[in-house]
């Protein structure tokens, strides 16, 4: 046997009261082995420490000094304490536990926990009080029956490994922050999948730039107290009961992971019931900053699927969206810079104080508005759960919708872009399927609607534009109802299409507009390949029946404007 290994091993005592004391010579690239075999370990100096076994009944204690660090390698241990967290590390600054590559490992906590000594602190079967990383290309399972999963009161890190965790609160928390690069995660928790709770300044982040996520969350999926940012990784979300939960009460799933691989390892109980809560379910939530700048999501929530109480950005990524609420919403401003985004179903799609559109491809499906921009009411007080008028809006530009380049395409069971500012299109595709009766429209504002750029088709009724605007817009009403499926285009004198839409819902009116479109030209106003009339545009707005005679919409409509 090596020498200085020997003199390592040798400093290991067994301690009078039954438990092991392991202490390394040292930091360095030299391991102190510990075989776990059914009594407590206390780790009480810097190094690092090779685990394996089997430890029922006890603890993993990691009491080195506040300014240690410790570097545990969990090579196949199964942990399991019924009266407190399996591994615990009270003060050292940093640990650091590498996953053994084809080890799989597992740590269970008690349902209640004994604190010894009046230390109190500790919350979940992996709870560290300061810095954490999670590395290696092992197993972890970790059973969180107490309240968490792994807990790190500081910063936690991890950058690979596959990551199991089934927890009645919190699946993975960490105070100050959490920053993941990599890995496999399968989490299921009764409040937040993944959660950082520091209010401070630089604290409450969440940085997420790879890994695998699967996350059923009984409340909110991943939740930053600040700022939550993606760059990459691949996101399966559940949240609450999911969208169609969303009119339900109090009916929140169990988890089963027998399914899912869980029970492979016959010493963990399969799926913590999730508890039933009223709280917060939203996908993906932060305080002041959302920001998504790459990333592969499946959302399926029973509230918000992207919530930010400040701001929300989303420059790419690829989604499919179902939530009982709103797809993205933004207390202030919401911008779409590129992206493919497709909202499957929700109660409003795009929700924000001033929501800007300058790319990428965005689909909406919506039971209400499938584009709100609204504010709170005059007198400064918050906005309307869901975006309802209140009456007494302030018509402003700074509540607003502006596309300036993207394809957004709406089938909206309200209306189809709603502001209670104003609307600008000034570039990019608007195709619209959307009401043209009652008190809902394909646009609606109370402001101004000014066009100076874009293409926009709409199977739906429009206010009238602005006079400030710079591109001409043709307004059609027609006599007779059209269905679902109808084929609305516009083609110029010389039977070039310049616009064409497939209609997917019924309709008594339609908006046009293309920056080929000029003042004194005529333009040919087509049904499923059939003209229905020709129309000469003059100046900015030219609204007119299918008859020839005036705008008119059917069905108790507001009319042209």
């Amino acid at each position: 046997m090596n020498k200085q290994l020997t003199a390592v091993i040798a400093v290991c005592s067994i301690l009078a009261a039954g438990g092991l004391s392991a202490q390394s010579a040292g930091e360095g690239t030299l391991e102190t082995r510990i075989s776990l075999g059914g009594e407590s370990v206390t780790i009480s100096r810097a190094g690092t420490y090779a685990l394996s076994g089997r430890l029922s009944g006890g603890q993993v204690l990691i009491d080195a000094g506040k300014n240690d660090r410790v570097h545990l390698i969990l090579n196949g241990v199964y942990i399991e304490n019924p009266q407190g967290a399996a591994l615990y590390a009270k003060k050292a600054a940093e640990i650091t536990i590498t996953l053994a590559d084809g080890t799989d490992n597992a740590l269970i906590d008690g349902k209640n926990y004994v604190f010894p000594g009046g230390d109190d602190e500790a919350k979940a079967a992996l709870f560290v009080k300061n810095n954490l990383t999670i590395n290696g290309g092992g197993i972890l399972r970790v059973q969180g029956n107490y309240k968490n999963g792994i807990h790190a009161k500081d910063m936690l890190t991890i950058t690979g490994g596959v990551i199991r965790v089934n927890a009645v609160e919190e699946a993975l928390q960490g105070g100050d922050g959490v920053f993941i690069s990599g890995g496999m995660f399968d989490l299921i928790a009764g409040n937040d999948g993944i959660k950082s709770s520091g209010a401070d300044t630089g604290k409450g982040v969440i940085t997420l730039s790879g890994g695998n996520f699967s996350i059923q969350a009984g409340q909110d999926g991943i939740q930053a107290e600040n700022t939550l940012i993606i760059s990459g990784g691949s996101y399966h979300t559940v949240t609450g009961g999911g969208a169609a939960n969303a009119a339900k009460v109090n009916n929140r799933p169990g988890g089963d992971w027998g399914a899912r691989g869980w029970n492979r390892n016959p010493g963990i109980t399969p799926g913590a019931a999730v508890s039933p809560d009223s709280g917060s379910m939203k996908a993906f939530k932060a305080g002041r900053e959302l920001t998504v700048n790459g990333g592969t999501f499946t959302v399926d929530a029973e509230d918000d699927a992207f919530h930010s109480n400040g701001n929300l950005t989303v420059k790419r990524g690829t989604c499919a969206i179902r939530t009982g609420d709103d797809a993205f919403h933004a207390d202030n401003n919401l911008r779409i810079e590129g992206g493919d985004i497709n909202i499957l179903a929700c109660y409003e799609g795009l929700e924000g104080k001033n929501i800007v559109i300058s790319g990428g491809n965005t689909g909406i499906v919506s039971r209400d508005d499938a584009i709100n921009a609204a504010s709170g009411s005059a007198d400064g007080s918050a906005a309307i759960p869901g975006g309802g008028r209140s009456g007494v809006n302030a018509v402003t530009s700074a509540v607003c919708v502006r596309i300036t380049g993207g394809t957004v395409s709406i089938l909206a069971g309200g209306d189809g872009v709603d502001a209670n500012g104003d609307v600008f299109l000034e570039g990019g595709r608007l195709y619209i399927s959307g009401p043209s009766q009652g008190m809902e429209g394909a646009i609606e504002f109370d402001g101004r609607f000014v066009v100076s750029g874009g293409a926009l088709i709409t199977a739906g009724s429009s206010l009238n534009p602005a006079s400030q605007s710079t591109q001409p817009v043709l307004l059609v009403s027609y006599t007779v109802p059209c269905g679902s499926g109808s084929v609305i285009a516009v083609k110029d004198r010389a039977g070039r299409t310049l616009l064409e839409y497939t209609a997917r819902t019924g309709f008594t009116a339609s908006a046009f507009s293309s920056p080929e479109f000029k003042s004194g030209e005529t333009y040919g106003v087509y049904l499923d390949g059939k003209k229905v009339i020709d129309s000469v545009l003059r100046g900015m707005v030219t609204a007119m029946s299918d008859n020839g005679g005036a705008y008119t919409l059917r069905g108790g409509g507001r009319g042209w404007r």
